[in-house]
């Protein structure tokens, strides 16, 4: 693993300190990353042998189909915490694909370039500007490659949003800008669950 001695801005070491001690137990309680990543890897574009980064690859959700769907590329993933990209390298330990790891900033990713495919699957909304990381990353590409992402939108968890702000609590979701690219997007139908009565 090459930890590239990173600088990482204020805001990411927090977020990587934060992903980072919970990294042991992370897969046991996300689901929803687990089905964005699901839902992702079945955009990914035909390619041959590509040349792949991952930013905030964390414990290797997407990865794993990453390596599954191109088994002759070269690919690049990386997290901000340390810890993070240990368990990934753990859940792909038998995979024969060509993976290197690095701990990077999402926020200033770099040292990579004529890349065929950059993907990142729930990261965006931690970084500080993400419609200029988004610029950034896509001068990094070949010609003809592919940036694809999944990132939650303003309107996501409007109903959790809605009652916390009823009770003066804040939601701990970022806000985030319009994104730029989005081709496809995804609104859930609200559920409701009825409890039985305390009364008896």
């Amino acid at each position: 693993m090459s930890l590239n001695s990173p600088i990482l801005s204020r805001r990411s070491a927090e977020v990587a300190a934060r992903f980072g001690a919970q990294a042991a137990s992370y897969e046991d309680h996300a689901g929803l990353q687990q089905d964005v990543a699901r839902k992702l890897a079945g955009m990914l574009p035909e390619l041959k042998a590509p040349r792949v980064l991952e930013l905030g690859c964390g414990t290797g959700l997407l990865s794993r189909h990453l390596v599954a769907r191109y088994p002759h590329g070269q690919f690049v993933l990386t997290d901000a915490a340390p810890a993070m990209i240990g368990e990934c390298r753990r859940n792909l330990a038998r995979t024969r694909a060509r993976v290197t790891y690095e701990v990077m900033d999402a926020d200033a990713a770099g040292g990579h370039d004529d890349l065929d495919l950059i993907v990142t699957s729930m990261t965006l909304h931690w970084l500080r500007d993400p419609v200029a990381s988004l610029e950034r990353l896509r001068t990094r590409l070949a010609p003809g490659g592919v940036l694809l992402f999944a990132t939650l939108g303003p309107d996501s968890f409007a109903e959790w949003r809605t009652v916390l702000a009823t009770e003066c609590l804040p939601s701990g979701i970022p806000d985030l800008p319009a994104i730029p690219g989005v081709v496809e997007e995804e609104h859930l139908r609200p559920i409701t669950i009825r409890f039985p009565s305390c009364a008896g």
